[in-house]
């Protein structure tokens, strides 16, 4: 993975040697998350969302690469609602097929910043403490970093508007001594100035 990274920040090193064209841009959009692996967590899926800046480094018709700076809410639902905080930076490779339509490869590096666990009790039969409480907590073991890979799609329009579809997977473990990854569906809606 290390070489991955290495081989990346030499191509955005040769780059900018080259008269590539550079733009900014930023996005945001939904996202639906899971915990995906062996261990039998019984997880179902939940709503995130990812906000965040990216440069577009286009150094053909056809080629460009995209660095991305995103802070990502993740998790799942298990008998706790999980909620998982990340700051990512995926390393996105764009190949243009037609006008606007473009297909995306890269790895990504996660930071976790935040790891919460929210717990619903219920009493009954207490009298006045009759009722569901919600408790949160922080999740023990959290991995700090979680390496990933992507694949999507996306449209860009002449006027810098731009929408894409991506997947995330997790290949590293994101609690340890679990086999439980990331899986994430991510929309995004973005502006390249």
């Amino acid at each position: 993975m290390k070489k991955l990274f290495l081989v990346a920040a030499l191509a955005v090193f040769g780059m900018s040697q080259t008269n590539a064209q550079v733009k900014f841009g930023v996005k945001a959009g939904p996202q639906i998350t899971n915990l995906v692996g062996s261990d039998d967590l019984d997880a179902n899926s939940k709503v995130g969302f990812n906000v965040g800046g990216y440069a577009n480094i286009r150094f053909s018709e056809q080629l460009a690469f995209q660095p991305e700076l995103l802070y990502s809410f993740q998790g799942a639902k298990t008998e706790a609602k999980l909620n998982l905080s990340y700051i990512q930076v995926p390393l996105m490779l764009k190949w243009y097929a037609y006008d606007g339509l473009n297909f995306e490869f890269g790895p990504q590096v996660a930071f976790n910043v935040a790891g919460k666990q929210k717990v619903k009790n219920t009493i009954t039969g207490a009298g006045p403490l009759d009722g569901t409480t919600e408790v949160s907590s922080d999740i023990d073991d959290l991995e700090t970093i979680d390496f990933g890979l992507n694949i999507g799609a996306g449209y860009e329009l002449s006027n810098g508007l731009n929408f894409g579809i991506r997947y995330t997977h997790g290949l590293t473990e994101v609690i340890k001594d679990s086999d439980l990854k990331n899986s994430v569906f991510a929309l995004g809606i973005g502006y390249t100035f």
